[in-house]
């Protein structure tokens, strides 16, 4: 079944569930802007069941903290929340993404994602908290060309 999940943009009054979801995959919460700014949260019967962000180092995008609650997985909305990220990344103007990962390297790979070494992370991106000892060392590093259509 098809996940009938609301996307919609996070405010920073959602710090709290967003710490907590975050927390909840083991996902890093020590860098989270207070704002949210550019943070998404799925919603679903009222209940937070995934979230995604986007951080800005332009003209790159770092996706962050994509998540998707057990019960809502396999059902779409992880598509969906990334489809609508890069959505916003071409607002932007944006021309890569990049991101980290200890789990989803094949899911993000059928979404075009490709591995990539440390040393190949643009400067602005490499100085991120998550590159920057928040997400392990063996952590896989992938990227993403963003075309604007």
């Amino acid at each position: 079944m098809k996940s009938t999940a609301m996307i919609r943009k996070a405010a920073p009054a959602d710090v709290s569930l967003v710490v907590e979801l975050l927390r909840s995959e083991d996902l890093p919460t020590e860098d989270l802007r207070p704002d949210l700014e550019n943070f998404w949260i799925a919603v679903d019967a009222g209940q937070a069941v995934g979230l995604i962000g986007l951080d800005l180092y332009p003209p790159f995008g770092l996706l962050r903290s994509m998540l998707v609650i057990k019960t809502q997985r396999n059902k779409g909305l992880a598509s969906r929340l990334v489809e609508m990220l890069e959505t916003r990344a071409r607002e932007l103007e944006l021309t890569t993404l990049f991101l980290i990962t200890n789990t989803a390297e094949n899911y993000f790979r059928k979404k075009g994602f490709t591995p990539i070494p440390r040393s190949a992370v643009p400067d602005a991106v490499a100085m991120s908290g998550e590159m920057n000892g928040l997400c392990p060392a063996s952590s896989v590093i992938m990227r993403k060309p963003i075309t604007q259509q």
